[in-house]
């Protein structure tokens, strides 16, 4: 994106920044973190799929972009005095689309999914434009091979603007909004490539801190400070990744993915809920065992691992007139973590279970896979009573006592790795998007219904998710997201100056073969 000022005669300050986006500004602004991607693949409708109808393409993309950004405010605003104790959101009078979405067009003989991965690994290390610019922080590329009926739609954006769910969002939000364009391509505010903003104030997501009670028992508050204020060489937990130091630099993301089909995530997902487990119950679990079978017990006994959680599902219902909708619909962050505390015990018995050779890919025994269930339901009983205890003694609830995010985030990245792995499921994608009933609708002969017009609507039908290098945090992050109907693509993301890429893809070699396991059993 080129920086090109968004002019505007005043500044409007909408909303201080909420704790989880100062902490995610603060990474940026110490180049720990850079940016995150969503990309999903768009089945675009015979009557703009031909090489001839590519400026009404792209004129259809543009409006339901505009319509995607008119509903969610946190796609409208900028950042002022970023690097203060008090950034704030301010308010735009208009947006360039041409400084926030590229298209790359591929000749016919190209390698499409080449150019996707390529492209994917090199947005999670882009920079955005110097913030003194004011321009929202995510940007749209729309990469499409010429008379092929798909393209693949990578959202990136920096996380202060908005977490992983809010993402999903925009996408399911962006396929409604494509089916809803029709042959009528105008908008009351789009001036060309110019998206004027109305007049009046967006109404901003709230905070998580300012709709839900943070209650943090004075016991947890001061293990938390000791943890904060001990010497190093206190530090004697042996489920800390120790066996990974932090390093900041040189910064770069290595990123890694597999897909696995429907018919294969039905059977996996059967088996999760006969263990009473979930997929993100199930990838903790395969990784606890990867990580065991490939360190060490000398350099790593015992484990600690992270599940991000997405609290919108304890918010109130959102406040009249927000053009969202639902709390579960906004695009915001609301998210936080899940600890996991995998002991030496443990880990040595599953060490016991596992061949000696980790450089040769092995089938889980029988005994594994029952450690593996009984590990995952843990996993999913654990993650399940954050959700019922709210934000009691939660993370964001000690967010609040930070004063200064940016010497606390310098302190951390000098610290002991916590986490060696950490696990951030999005959940499913509704690929088909919303169909509501019109004139054209009939009842089907088994009692559904049926369109007519269902050949030219868009639908998604794959979906990648990936972070950056979050410097202090996990080892290896692993980002799975599914389409309904669809399968799931499992991603994994790690710094490569600190993690040896032979580790992270013997990893994920063994997460992949594993699940095709577990799938054909």
């Amino acid at each position: 994106m080129a920086n090109r000022v968004n002019h505007s005669t005043e500044t409007t300050v909408l909303r201080k920044f909420g704790v989880n986006e100062r902490y995610q500004l603060a990474m940026y602004l110490l180049d720990q973190y850079r940016g995150t991607t969503l990309s999903c693949r768009y089945e675009i409708p015979p009557r703009l799929a031909p090489t001839e109808s590519q400026t009404q393409l792209e004129e259809a993309v543009k409006i339901a972009l505009a319509d995607t950004i008119m509903r969610h405010p946190m796609l409208q605003v900028a950042v002022i005095d970023a690097t203060s104790n008090t950034p704030s959101w301010i308010q735009l009078h208009s947006i360039d689309l041409t400084q926030h979405i590229k298209w790359l067009y591929l000749a016919e003989h190209d390698e499409l999914e080449h150019t996707v991965q390529e492209t994917f690994r090199a947005q999670l290390d882009d920079r955005f434009p110097d913030l003194s610019i004011r321009q929202p922080g995510w940007k749209i590329t729309v990469i499409r091979q010429r008379n092929v009926s798909i393209m693949e739609v990578l959202m990136t954006w920096n996380h202060p603007q908005f977490d992983a769910m809010g993402a999903k969002v925009f996408h399911e939000d962006l396929l409604e909004m494509l089916n809803a364009v029709s042959g009528a391509y105008e908008r009351t505010g789009l001036d060309g490539d110019v998206l004027r903003l109305p007049q009046a104030s967006p109404l901003l997501p709230t905070p998580i801190e300012d709709l839900k009670s943070l209650p943090v028992d004075l016991k947890y508050l001061a293990k938390a400070f000791w943890e904060e204020i001990r010497p190093r060489f206190l530090d004697r937990d042996v489920s800390w990744a120790n066996w990974c130091p932090i390093r900041a630099s040189p910064y770069k993301t290595q990123f890694r993915a597999f897909f696995m089909d429907n018919a294969s995530l039905l059977a996996i997902q059967a088996l999760c809920r006969q263990n009473q487990t979930t997929i993100t119950g199930l990838l903790n679990g395969l990784a606890l065992i990867a990580f065991s079978w490939h360190l060490d017990a000398a350099v790593a006994p015992a484990f600690q691992s992270s599940t991000i959680v997405d609290h919108r599902r304890n918010l109130p219902p959102a406040p009249p007139g927000a053009p969202w909708g639902r709390s579960d619909r906004a695009v915001s962050n609301y998210v936080t973590q899940c600890l996991h505390r995998w002991d030496a015990e443990l880990v040595a018995r599953i060490r016991s279970k596992l061949p000696a050779d980790a450089s040769v890919g092995t089938d889980l025994s029988p005994d594994l896979q029952r450690e593996l269930w009984a590990i995952s339901a843990q996993n999913r009983r654990e993650i399940a009573h954050k959700l019922e205890t709210g934000l009691r003694n939660d993370l964001v609830g000690l967010f609040k006592y930070v004063t200064d995010w940016r010497q606390t985030m310098g302190r951390m990245a000098k610290r002991t790795r916590q986490f060696s792995w950490l696990v951030t499921n999005i959940g499913v994608l509704d690929g088909n998007g919303p169909t509501r009933l019109s004139a054209t609708t009939t009842r089907s002969s088994t009692g559904g219904d049926t369109k007519s017009g269902d050949g030219q609507r868009w639908s998604i039908s794959r979906a990648q998710f990936g972070v950056s290098t979050e410097v202090p945090a996990a080892a290896i992050e692993f980002s799975p997201v599914s389409v309904a109907g669809r399968g799931m693509c499992v991603g994994a993301s790690w710094a490569d100056c600190a993690v040896d890429a032979t580790l992270g893809e013997r990893i994920m070699a063994d997460l992949e073969r594993w699940l095709s396991q577990l799938a054909r059993e």
